[in-house]
């Protein structure tokens, strides 16, 4: 993806995209899979947007228990600007899972005055509003999944999620590894490897390496 064609830009014309790239001192830099992209302590003024590949945000608990936040792929945003706290969120870290592209922008750079008060910027900052308004949302659903009491019906209640998000047409996708959902569901692996392949014995979830699809008459079973 063209650093131009992001979310941030959406509704611009490509030229004025080229042009505020430039003027906000955009970054576009590459990371390896495996390597960190970016520490919350680092700069809580700074903004990521993955253009290629994807990424996850991790939280260190104070005993160093990894959680997985959110998965990121392209298009996604990220940043303190977006964890909705006025903390320090030192343990926060975005990692990447495969190689990636990643543009880095500064928040008061987008925010400041713009002296033309050219309709453009008007209109990034509107869509950097749109932005903050779907991460409150993905929140609400990570509280929705964390919520349930057991991990069946925390799995079940992220898949669903996942369903509903997914294109008409196409598979729903498991965005993480099994260890990697453990650690976004907050489980233990081999627990929730035990529950996935009950569920499959069972007939409520089929999975064919990411992609799985739920049985409807799952509902009558609670």
């Amino acid at each position: 993806m063209l650093p131009e064609d992001n979310v941030l830009f959406k509704g611009i014309d490509q030229n004025d995209c080229r042009r505020m790239i430039s003027c906000f001192n955009a970054d576009i830099r590459k990371f390896k899979s495996g390597s960190r992209i970016m520490d919350y302590s680092d700069n809580p003024d700074k903004l990521g947007i993955v253009l290629s590949g994807t990424a996850v945000m991790v939280r260190y608990d104070v005993n160093g228990v990894r959680s997985i936040m959110e998965s990121l792929g392209e298009q996604s945003v990220f940043g303190v600007y977006f964890t909705f706290t006025a903390s320090q969120r030192s343990g926060i870290e975005i990692m990447a899972e495969t190689d990636c592209d990643i543009m880095f922008v500064r928040r008061s750079e987008i925010t400041k005055r713009c002296e033309n008060a050219c309709q453009c910027h008007s209109k990034v900052v509107e869509n950097l509003l749109d932005l903050m308004s779907e991460k409150a949302i993905s929140l609400n659903e990570r509280i929705e999944v964390l919520s349930q009491r057991s991990i069946e019906d925390k799995l079940i209640s992220c898949l669903r999620i996942i369903e509903e998000k997914t294109p008409e047409g196409k598979s729903p996708q498991i965005p993480f590894s099994t260890t990697a959902l453990s650690d976004y569901l907050c489980v233990n692996r081999s627990a929730l490897q035990r529950e996935i392949t009950r569920l499959k014995n069972a007939g409520v979830l089929t999975i064919s390496k990411r992609k799985f699809k739920l049985m409807r008459n799952h509902d009558s079973d609670n």
